[in-house]
């Protein structure tokens, strides 16, 4: 089977889900009680079952297609799990929904931007890998600031944002391109070298 679109959601969110109505519609955990309240049924379920309830898990794995109960005892995170599953569709696209307080989570979540290339969404964050060379952005009117982060150094320009830059160095993590913002519909980053996500905040 083949998916060109995938969501997975990984956690309760106040987001809309009904965009991803054609999606392939992967749940995780507690996020499946969203997909539920959306659409009623989704294709799969994945999760260790850690943090639900007898009832809760029943519930779901009654309106899943496919499911996938792991161990708690693990190589990989339920997400990184999912997103495995989701990766054997062959999708051009994976939206990634995850809500949480743990900074160890969110910090794994910036790994699976890297690695998978995936779209990170939450209540207050949007983010993407940006590919090598030009790449126009656009501004979402939901989102006041836009950052830029590299897990490795990189080199970058920044023009048609409110802050400009020619070929600047960003090091590994580096705070220095943060909470930048649209003073029009578009801007663009051109990547030199390295790997940049682009971040969208509230």
């Amino acid at each position: 089977m083949k998916a060109s679109k995938v969501v997975i959601v990984c956690s309760e969110t106040n987001l809309d889900l009904q965009p991803y109505q054609d999606y392939y519609k992967i749940g995780v955990e507690r996020g499946s009680l969203d997909l539920i309240k959306t659409f009623d049924t989704f294709d799969f379920f994945c999760c260790d079952q850690d943090s639900l309830t007898a009832s809760e898990a029943k519930l779901i794995t009654s309106k899943a297609k496919e499911v996938l109960v792991v161990l708690e005892m693990k190589d990989y995170l339920d997400g990184e799990l999912a997103l495995q599953e989701a990766l054997k569709l062959e999708p051009q696209e994976i939206f990634f929904i995850a809500q949480g307080e743990r900074f160890d989570m969110q910090l794994s979540c910036f790994y699976f931007i890297y690695h998978y290339n995936i779209i990170f969404m939450n209540d207050h964050t949007y983010a993407y890998l940006l590919k090598p060379g030009m790449n126009e952005v656009l501004a979402k009117p939901a989102y006041r600031y836009f950052s830029l982060f590299s897990l490795q150094s990189a080199t970058v320009t920044i023009t048609n944002l409110k802050y400009n830059v020619k070929q600047f160095q960003l090091a590994e993590l580096s705070p220095n391109a943060v909470s930048n913002e649209f003073i029009g519909s578009t801007g663009n980053i051109e990547v030199l070298s390295g790997q940049v996500v682009a971040i969208y905040s509230k």
